[in-house]
């Protein structure tokens, strides 16, 4: 009873925010009689949402009563719009049961307690201290201080109220709109059999981005607003299309209000606007249109412009770290920016292979003459270019995957259409169930995996905890007898559960190798310079620190939990002498205002 109790009572909280979100997106899209306009809707009332955190956190006032009153005002507003809320239609027969069967596990999976790796890492500590101090503050200590974080704030608000899987709820509700959404496009826009297009392109969306249901992340928010930006841009042809021109532009700004990788779409959105113009008739001159140009201009910014002020003015890189090279370095360094990029080398993969019949769509003289699915395939094509000349880092193609999935299954249903009945009903039918046997197994799978990690109690999440994340005992510990000032060696994968201001990474003024390559005095005394008291070791990652001899005449073992030790730094005297390349007065300085502020 107390895990259908969680799970019911989780997915109430999320009930209640996603109604929010579609009671604020009424205001800026009225009824019509658009099929997308119900996802559209929580699209546009998240990113009103986002920003009313954002100016509430800037205001230094995110607390409970800020949150709820942010949604209590949303809920108000779909208390009066419901009568017009009509629910999906949905294709009866096979294709619902292929949306049941992909659907299914991803309900499950954002239940369990926080564990994936960027989450634990970034995500939700920088959520964490916006929720303790109530104000958007810069945190040195944690990677990517700089990054702007639209997106997290709605992760902020959640433990704001105490709960940390609702941001995980959060995350995979967007992945749900996306479905939902590019259902709804296919459906409008494809030619028949649309109904079986519009599952199937659904279906490789969900199979597609099934992995990031679990996480706290932001790779799938950041598709949602895409596509619902996309859709607005293909109304934009119609009488009043300004407005949609517009709110387009304000999806584009909160999503890059969360993600840099957005702003290389800007070129995209101003051939659009061009585009539109040049469709409304051969008179058109530009400046009769500067209306549009700037209210884009001014919905774009409203998002996102903060974060990148202010990173101009307290770093004079907007994009920090990405312009260091241009612009200078703050707390990176350029072998912080090479070795970032080698990682993103070194996980470069190809997209899943459900997204290649894509590639096939301009061949296909009946889905070339649809204007929709030429433009779908236009901006697929570009962020794929964009993306092949920069990382080739999967996770960074997520926010073209809707697109594609709905270029790859109109592709398939449209070959598949054009074969002769017999056979085509045949090979259906073979293919319909074969996806049944597939998508069956991997959600029975994906279930079984994530169910016991459910934690409906303190003591379920503890256990699991002590399972899932490196040296969980060791923050217990350390949550319970606080150190003056910590720092860790490979442990940041599980930052979220670390006592505040937990320092060391593998970029930044505390990256790991200007330490673990120390000897043992030299790493003593710099540790002791800069104010720590305290240091924990993943073994595993960092073997070779704590087996140096004479480790243990500097370092006194306090507590091990598998690979990962804790250790106390040991009294001494404290030579300056034998850091030559240490800044004493700021290190002083440093260890001083760290430790006045814990």
């Amino acid at each position: 009873m107390a895990l259908i109790g969680f799970v019911l009572g989780q997915y109430a909280q999320l009930l209640a925010f996603i109604a929010a979100c579609w009671g604020l997106g009424t205001f800026l899209w009225p009824a019509s009689d658009l099929p997308t306009r119900q996802p559209l809707r929580i699209a546009l009332g998240m990113g009103l949402v986002i920003c009313a955190l954002q100016v509430i956190a800037i205001a230094g006032l995110l607390n409970s009563t800020s949150v709820l009153l942010v949604i209590g005002c949303g809920l108000v507003a779909a208390g009066l719009q419901i009568r017009q809320l009509t629910l999906p239609r949905l294709a009866p027969g096979w294709p619902l049961l292929l949306l049941l069967l992909a659907t299914l596990p991803t309900l499950f999976a954002p239940l369990r307690p926080p564990l994936a790796w960027d989450a634990l890492m970034y995500h939700l500590p920088h959520a964490r201290e916006w929720a303790l101090t109530g104000h958007l503050g810069v945190h040195e200590w944690l990677r990517y201080p700089w990054f702007p974080y639209n997106f997290d704030l709605l992760f902020a608000a959640a433990l704001v109220l105490g709960n940390d899987v609702l941001p995980q709820l959060i995350h995979a509700s967007t992945g749900w709109v996306t479905a939902w959404l590019l259902y709804r496009l296919a459906m409008q826009y494809l030619p028949a059999p649309a109904g079986t297009a519009a599952a199937l392109a659904a279906v490789i969306w969900l199979v597609t981005s099934r992995s990031h249901y679990s996480a706290a992340y932001v790779d799938m928010a950041v598709a949602m607003f895409l596509t619902a930006a996309f859709t607005a841009m293909l109304v934009s042809t119609r009488p009043a299309g300004r407005r949609a021109v517009w709110l387009a532009a304000f999806l584009l700004g909160v999503a890059a209000g969360s993600k840099y990788q957005v702003l290389g779409l800007l070129p995209l959105l101003g051939a659009a606007l061009l585009w539109r113009h040049r469709l409304q008739g051969p008179g058109w001159r530009i400046r009769s249109e500067w209306p549009s140009w700037i209210g884009a201009a001014l919905a774009f910014a409203l998002p996102c412009i903060y974060w990148y002020v202010r990173n101009a003015l307290l770093t004079g890189d907007p994009v920090n770290p990405l312009g260091g090279r241009l612009l200078g370095f703050t707390d990176w360094n350029l072998d912080d920016y090479l070795w970032q990029l080698q990682d993103l080398r070194n996980h470069a993969a190809w997209p899943h292979w459900a997204l290649w019949p894509a590639l096939a769509a301009p061949l296909l003289p009946s889905l070339r003459r649809i204007p929709a699915l030429r433009a779908a395939w236009l901006v697929a094509a570009y962020m794929a270019l964009v993306w092949l000349l920069s990382s080739r880092y999967p996770r960074y193609l997520l926010p073209a995957y809707p697109l594609i999935s709905w270029l790859s299954a109109a592709v398939c249903v449209q070959l598949l259409h054009q074969l002769p009945a017999k056979p085509g009903q045949r090979l259906a039918a073979v293919l319909v169930a074969f996806l049944v046997l597939t998508l069956g197994f991997i959600g029975a799978r994906s279930i079984a995996k994530s169910w016991p990690l459910i934690a409906p109690t303190d003591a379920a999440r503890d256990a699991v905890l002590q399972q899932q994340v490196a040296g969980h005992q060791v923050w217990r510990y350390l949550q319970e007898h606080p150190e003056t000032k910590l720092y860790q060696m490979g442990l940041e994968d599980s930052l979220y559960y670390a006592p505040r201001a937990t320092w060391g990474d593998i970029f930044g003024p505390w990256r790991y190798r200007d330490y673990q390559n120390l000897a043992p005095q030299r790493l003593h005394h710099k540790l002791r310079i800069e104010g720590f008291t305290a240091l924990v070791i993943h073994t595993g990652r960092a073997p070779a620190v704590a087996q140096q001899p004479e480790f243990l005449q500097y370092f006194e073992l306090v507590l091990v939990d598998g690979e990962v030790r804790l250790y106390r730094l040991r009294p001494g005297f404290l030579s300056l002498s034998m850091l030559p390349n240490v800044n004493h007065k700021r290190a002083l300085n440093l260890a001083r205002i760290d430790s006045s502020s814990l």
